[in-house]
């Protein structure tokens, strides 16, 4: 089997890796570069697998996550089991799940293709923003809100879920809308089908506000701005070992008991 490598900017993880390809080469297998793989490993954090998902997703190789981080959500693989379900994965002992991914526009600019969310927030002010949400050419609704998240399946547990958003099973081909603190007590989550095409667009009376993707990449939003999202035709294929349930995971990590 080859094992490719992607492997967050910090010396203990460069040190980890190096550990990680020894054994592997002691087991008989090869490593090689990312587009060359059978599996993609991503030694860091949930952040790293984030961005591994944005730059590598488009080569549909199956990827697993070792923890180095916080919370481990998508990189599921404990450090110290790192060895043994490396092993289980050459045995075939897994599954691949095709996580849904959106695609978010800026006007006419295709930012890209990410694995969480698209967040449309008020900036440093503490002022609530007003916020227009539509569903084509269909208002939802006119938000007075600290912001709105759209959130994939994967991206349920993450933002969305802090806000009062529901959890999905990550295989599933939805479109989740979480109004942040909305001024409101009629506002509620919505779940959006696949086909969903959204677009967002500032009120009248707010100036600015900003759009954050995935935690990561951060744009000055005007009113003369309009932001579009849909269902990307881009997965991410996960890695799950066979004996890890979803369930297990949020109660291990999210304490939903």
């Amino acid at each position: 089997m080859r094992f490719g490598f992607y492997v967050k900017e910090d010396k203990t993880a460069k040190e980890f890796a190096k550990y990680i390809e020894g054994e592997l080469k002691a087991l008989g297998q090869e490593l090689v570069e990312i587009e060359d793989a059978d599996i993609l490993v991503v030694i860091g954090g949930d952040g790293t697998f984030l961005s591994t998902a944005r730059r590598f997703s488009a080569f549909e190789k199956p990827t697993v996550g070792i923890n180095l981080g916080r919370l481990g959500f998508l990189t599921e693989i404990p450090k110290q089991d790192a060895i043994h379900m490396l092993k289980l994965i050459i045995e075939g002992k897994y599954k691949v799940i095709d996580r849904m991914m959106i695609d978010v526009y800026l006007n006419d600019r295709y930012l890209g293709a990410y694995l969480n969310d698209a967040v449309l927030a008020r900036s440093y002010l503490s002022r609530l923003i007003d916020i227009e949400v539509y569903q084509q050419e269909h208002m939802i609704a006119k938000l007075r809100a600290d912001g709105v998240i759209i959130s994939t399946p994967t991206g349920s547990t993450a933002y969305a879920l802090s806000a009062g958003g529901p959890i999905l099973t990550p295989e599933l081909k939805n479109i989740l809308l979480v109004p942040i603190c909305p001024h409101t007590i009629s506002i509620r989550p919505m779940v959006l089908s696949s086909d969903a095409f959204i677009s967002l667009k500032l009120g009248d009376k707010t100036k600015e506000a900003y759009l954050t993707l995935d935690g990561q990449e951060f744009f000055n939003i005007t009113q003369k701005d309009n932001i579009f999202i849909k269902c990307s035709n881009t997965v991410c294929k996960t890695i799950s070992l066979e004996h890890v349930s979803f369930f297990d995971v949020i109660r291990d990590k999210l304490g939903y008991a």
